[in-house]
């Protein structure tokens, strides 16, 4: 049974008065009231005292044991205040001094108390074999969850408005010995279910919820980080409804390497060993920008023939490929002035805009497919959209052939936080996100707010040994190892010059000039080495920023910490963007007729 504070709380128009009341300690006689709170300080400093003579101790592993000495030296810090507060109350009743008393600072330390007693609940359930504390209900038990647990049993970092998760540390410390065996059990049933769906007995009849039918989905002609996110997020919203997926591996993707096929690359796993060359085109549902019915390859280029090969449209004489929306053609006449009918080999072979217009989709929110088919597993729901999109993310990346070597390079040196090589992931996005005309809302940041979010983190974490810098412009490499002397700096060795914008406007999204493997490669190398990490600092406007804490905690096992230094990582002009962050569970409309 939980005691009252002797103080109840006045009605907002008294409660000054009445606190002024409550504040005057008497010197001599004094009031009921107050012997009876003097009696409740009293035996609450005993049984704090009390609580200290238990050990806490919890089992990691198999029977590897350690003692919770965060958590035991937190008590008794804790304690020692507690006993300070109980005796100038002591004092104060038997009128040895007349001052006024702060009834604050005892509900300060109630307050501590009860958030430690949580502490030592965790751990003794942990003890014991049971999970710790780490899923975030729904904050009106309808939407999915948009916090994060920042310590035993208190979620109250939002993800769309916060910029600094720093969950307290004993329970960080907490679950790194013993990450929650439930986020890995359920991670493990999402895998498995792509897993069958994605590699079926017969390539022309997957179990697929839409007539046994895949669904064509394609890398978009954007930036290496955000083209990624976006198209996990499909994916992903693939599989929870049931729907197999098929890459347009032949449409030729501006970052390809051509060694994983024209529309695909090496550095994201390979989705299916079935064949699109092998595939029936009835059997392949082609989205664009579409509503009801669904087209397939076999009737989406329209005036033309689909060349599977190229995985693009091989239009008539006269017609150009289009991005085709509902009621649209796949090949059109030229519509206006600006439209040219290209080449047939500028048609198939070029980068933008034709690859653009080839059959695949690339957006949930464009193409009305996750209208048509509502999920069928809950787990983006249960855990919210950061866990569900890491786990995917983590699957497509950690999968991939590139994977191990990028690792190596990473363990090489020195990045390994998981294994004890303690680290900081630092995000430096300058070039053409400072002279971005079209995403005024991006702002770029000097070396020095850089460190001085290092020293927040270490504050609350204590000490890391490494610095793990990536960044496009390489005069931060430069103020970093003038300025910062006592952390061992890693960054890549590589040539920046080629990432710095001749003007306003010149962003990646339209410099062919980046249309290099070697580009891909420079981008996972350094996505990768950060999520070896074990926090993260960086501008949360650039897409590898939601890449990074997302791969660090599921390799991790839990959430880590990470700081923004512009907008949070749900922000409406981030994560918050994607349809899937807002859908909400049971989508009340019907499957259409696909």
């Amino acid at each position: 049974m939980q005691m009252r504070s002797p103080h109840r709380r006045a009605p907002p128009g008294n409660r000054a008065k009445k606190a002024a009341k409550m504040t005057v300690v008497r010197s001599r006689g004094g009031s009921s009231k107050r012997r009876r709170f003097v009696l409740f300080a009293l035996f609450l400093g005993i049984g704090v005292l009390a609580l200290l003579n238990k050990s806490i101790v919890f089992r990691g592993h198999g029977d590897a044991t350690s003692s919770s000495t965060g958590y035991r030296e937190q008590m008794k810090r804790h304690t020692m205040r507690e006993h300070t507060v109980v005796a100038s109350t002591a004092k104060k009743a038997r009128g040895d001094e007349e001052e006024e008393e702060q009834p604050q600072e005892v509900e300060e330390v109630l307050k501590q108390k009860k958030q430690l007693e949580k502490a030592k609940d965790a751990l003794e359930a942990m003890a014991r074999g049971e999970e710790v504390f780490f899923i975030c209900p729904n904050a009106n038990g309808r939407d999915m969850s948009q916090t994060l647990p920042t310590d035993f049993g208190e979620c109250n970092f939002e993800l769309t408005s916060d910029l600094e998760y720093l969950p307290a540390r004993q329970y960080l410390e907490a679950v790194e010995r013993r990450p929650p065996a439930q986020w890995r059990k359920d991670a493990r049933a999402i895998i498995e279910r792509i897993e069958k769906i994605q590699h079926p007995s017969d390539c022309s009849d997957p179990d697929s919820e839409d007539k046994r039918r895949w669904h064509l989905v394609k890398l978009i002609q954007a930036g290496l980080g955000f083209n990624v996110y976006l198209f996990t997020d499909v994916v992903a919203r693939h599989w929870e409804s049931g729907l197999a997926v098929m890459p347009n591996m032949n449409n030729k993707w501006r970052f390809s390497d051509l060694n994983c096929g024209r529309g695909y690359t090496c550095h994201l796993r390979n989705l299916t060993t079935c064949d699109i060359e092998a595939i029936p085109l009835s059997k392949l549902v082609a989205i664009v920008h579409h509503g009801t019915p669904f087209p397939t390859l076999e009737t989406y280029c329209v005036n033309g023939k689909f060349n599977v090969k190229k995985g693009r449209c091989a239009c008539k004489k006269g017609y150009m490929p289009f991005e085709a929306g509902q009621g649209d053609a796949g090949c059109i006449k030229p519509r206006s002035e600006r439209d040219t009918v290209p080449s047939r080999n500028e048609a198939l072979n070029a980068n933008l805009p034709w690859a653009l217009a080839a059959p695949g989709e690339v957006d949930t929110g464009g193409s009305g497919c996750p209208h048509a088919f509502p999920s069928l597993y809950k787990e983006r729901y249960k855990y919210g959209f950061f866990w569900w999109h890491s786990v995917h993310l983590d699957y497509l990346i950690r999968g991939s052939t590139h994977y191990p070597r990028l690792e190596k390079w990473a363990v090489d040196r020195g990045l390994d936080h998981k294994n004890g090589k303690s680290c900081i992931a630092i995000h430096v996005r300058h070039g053409d996100a400072c002279m971005d005309g079209y995403s005024r809302h991006r702002t770029c940041h000097q070396w020095d707010e850089y460190a001085e979010k290092i020293k927040v983190l270490e504050k609350r974490y204590g000490k890391q040994s490494t610095i793990f810098i990536a960044t496009d412009d390489e005069k931060v490499i430069d103020d970093a190892k003038t300025k910062n002397t006592d952390h061992r700096l890693v960054f890549q060795d590589m040539s920046r010059e080629k990432y710095q914008p001749k003007g306003w406007g010149d962003t990646i999204d339209v410099r062919s000039d980046l249309d290099d493997p070697d580009v891909t490669t420079e981008f996972f190398r350094d996505v990768v080495g950060m999520s070896m990490c074990g926090m993260f600092v960086g501008t949360f406007t650039s897409s590898i920023a939601w890449m990074v804490v997302e791969l660090q905690a599921s390799r991790m096992g839990h959430y880590r910490p990470f700081i923004a230094l512009d907008m949070p990582y749900a922000a409406q002009k981030n994560v918050g963007r994607f349809l899937t962050w807002q859908d909400e569970p049971n989508p009340s409309v019907k499957r259409f007729d696909t």
